[in-house]
């Protein structure tokens, strides 16, 4: 088979399963039927997926799994599983895997290789039983990530798909399962190599990070009431405590229902244990808040029937989420049946009160200019790959934190496992979201034109993330070549946020500093202005001077839009032979970055009245892997391993100190 694949047509082209529906006047996300759930962990009946699965490696034809799921595709499919999606059928001698963890073999060892590259097709299957307490409940599937495309079976019944493996999903299991009884679930899942199609995503070949295969993150199966709370949107709207929430409540029931929705707010407990051992809001409640406002509301729904609400309230005394501010609340809604009295649902979610906004070419955080030191991170470990839990998301980010004084962590360039914007919160790091488009050109864009799965994950992205204060900003891309159509697409993924969904957030991007240059029109409809910088490096001229001039044409051409630097560094090469350029590379761009700064450098955090800079992102905190496998990246601070640093980390904690010393980023004003 050919692997090399020409653009498909609209025809041929798997479709998206998202889309925004208009539920009393309030614009709602659906996805394969349902409303879009939070992914916030909650008390309900949960069944884990996580662990051993039977498994099956095959060849797929990535262009018959990325077809559309029409009568002729499934009478193929069901031609080439010969019963593997059925209850009956026998994988006794399969082999076995523990999941999530990538399909690829993964061999824990820094060096070049010791990641398989397997980019193809796996089968899974495992058996689960449900309790009798299960019974009666609407049961959905959560899938917080599967690489690339997957099919889903439950006791023989096909229940969806998803394409994307960065991004969260769901579908209804209501009337596939059987509470009290073993049941079959069986995984289809291609993974096509990035250059193989222009349509997926990420579609670059030689992307410089890895392509793992299979469950990557945690997959589980939640039971609710039939009427239950899909999710609860909170978005604060001032600094004055006022925040709206967006309740959507579902009735998967073949029933008529009538229920009384009761809201309250707790003050989180930052000292308690579970709030940096737990990812449930409901670990983390201290003492009932006060606020003004109703957050009741009686609705009642139809068969299937989704309803939904918006409530203000404004908190009295109101705190603040700042950097190394951790200041949360925790917003719990309860469901009651009017005909039973008795509660139905319970669902709790963390959310701040903070404000981002721009002002010219400064940042504002609560109203107040802010800066932002930054480091990024590529979820990626040398035993797991992306596949990632709590404790270890936890650590890496209070390293950062504690150790390099950041008040900001890039995690670029996908959305990260649900729990780091979590974590993020709870740490008091800000942090930017962004979607897989890596060097897309403009091939890469007409496929999108047609297909708009990446307006699908810029939706995912921010619907699995919604209530969370440390971010600030959403971006739509990294280094793309293409000017053009990334500015259309620009322009349409920001509309699309805007109309349907604000969320006080700001929108960005990281255009690579000469693809075009300064005069980049697809930074017009961003709020903020955002550059990777190598120069010297892969882009002319040197570290300083390249900077310096091609700051000040940013200057010239955006004078009322704050810039920042989303990635400068070197590589240290193998055996830190190049640590000494990494150092030099890191002094002359800080150099150069920081005489362009908002704040200024000498360890006073005052504000540069010449400045229009307002972050610097150094890339990257950890080695990793990459997608060609020939060599580990080194442009890390740290070796994989965590613990080895390299001569540049020592620098780099000491000008951070300094960056950060004053409240964490908020800028001294004459």
């Amino acid at each position: 088979m050919n692997r090399l694949m020409t653009q498909p047509d609209a025809a041929s082209m798997i479709q998206t399963t998202m889309e925004l529906r208009t539920v009393d006047g309030i614009c709602v996300p659906f996805q394969s039927g349902i409303p879009v759930p939070s992914f916030d962990a909650q008390e309900r009946l949960t069944l884990d997926l996580k662990g051993i699965w039977k498994k099956e490696r095959f060849a797929a034809d990535h262009h018959f799994s990325l077809s559309p799921r029409d009568e002729r595709w499934f009478e193929r499919l069901r031609a080439e599983a010969a019963g593997r999606t059925g209850v009956e059928f026998d994988d006794a001698d399969w082999d076995t895997r523990k999941l999530p963890l990538p399909e690829n073999d993964i061999q824990g060892k820094e060096e070049a290789n010791s990641s398989e590259t397997y980019e193809d097709g796996v089968w899974y299957r495992r058996t689960f039983v449900l309790g009798t307490e299960w019974a009666n409940t609407a049961v959905t599937l959560h899938a917080l990530s599967i690489s690339y495309i997957a099919d889903i079976w439950v006791n023989g019944h096909w229940v969806g798909y998803h394409e994307g493996g960065f991004t969260p999903f769901a579908l209804d299991l209501s009337s596939y399962v059987k509470a009290g009884e073993v049941n079959t679930i069986a995984l289809r899942i291609d993974n096509p190599p990035w250059g193989s199609r222009v349509d997926i995503i990420p579609a670059t070949p030689g992307t410089d990070f890895f392509n793992y295969t299979g469950v990557i993150h945690d997959l589980y199966i939640s039971g609710t009431s039939c009427c239950h709370i899909a999710r609860v949107d909170a978005v604060p709207l001032d600094v004055e405590g006022s925040v709206r929430f967006t309740v959507v409540l579902e009735n998967r029931g073949s029933l008529p229902v009538k229920s009384q929705v009761e809201g309250q707010i707790f003050d989180a407990d930052g000292e308690c244990a579970a709030f940096l051992n737990s990812p449930r809001a409901a670990d983390i409640k201290g003492s009932q808040a006060a606020w003004d406002g109703d957050l009741s509301w009686t609705a009642t729904l139809a068969p299937y029937e989704t309803r939904a609400v918006e409530m203000v309230v404004r908190i009295r005394e109101p705190r603040l989420w700042a950097f190394w501010k951790p200041e949360l609340y925790v917003a719990e809604f309860s469901v009651t049946m009017a005909d039973t009295a008795d509660e139905a649902d319970r669902f709790a979610t963390q959310f701040g009160l903070r404000t981002v906004t721009t002002e010219g070419t400064r940042l504002l955080l609560n109203g107040r200019p802010v800066f932002l030191a930054g480091i990024a991170r590529h979820e990626e470990w040398p035993d797991t790959g992306r596949s990632a839990t709590w404790e270890r998301i936890r650590d890496d980010l209070a390293h950062m934190r504690q150790s390099m004084h950041v008040n900001f962590v890039r995690t670029g360039h996908y959305p990260n496992h649900v729990y780091t914007s979590v974590l993020t919160d709870r740490l008091g790091l800000a942090t930017i979201s962004e979607i897989p488009l890596w060097q897309f050109k403009r091939e890469h864009y007409e496929a999108q034109e047609q297909k708009r799965l990446c307006d699908q994950m810029w939706r995912e992205m921010i619907f699995s993330q919604y209530n969370r204060p440390s971010i600030l900003m959403w971006s739509t891309q990294n280094e793309s070549v293409e000017v053009e159509l990334r500015t259309k697409y620009n322009i349409r993924v920001v509309q699309d946020l805007r109309e349907h969904y604000a969320d006080g957030r700001l929108t960005t991007q990281s255009a690579a500093a000469d693809q075009p240059g300064a005069h980049d029109p697809s930074m017009e409809p961003l709020d903020v202005a955002g550059w990777t910088m190598y120069f010297g490096i892969f882009h002319g001229s040197t570290y300083y001077e390249g900077t310096r001039d091609f700051l000040q044409k940013v200057q010239e051409l955006w004078p009322n839009k704050p810039v920042w630097n989303t990635e400068f560094g070197h590589w240290s090469s193998e055996r830190d032979t190049m640590a000494a350029e990494q150092v030099k590379t890191y002094k002359e761009t800080l150099q150069a970055l920081m005489e362009r700064a908002v704040i200024s450098s000498d360890g006073e955090a005052e504000w540069n009245a010449d400045g229009f800079l307002v972050g610097i992102d150094f890339w990257i905190m950890y080695d990793w892997y990459v997608n060609h496998n020939n060599w580990i990246d080194t442009f890390g601070i740290f070796h994989m391993d965590r613990k080895t640093m390299k001569p540049v980390g020592e620098l780099l904690r000491q000008d951070y100190e300094r960056l950060t010393a004053f409240e964490g980023g908020f800028i001294k004003q004459p």
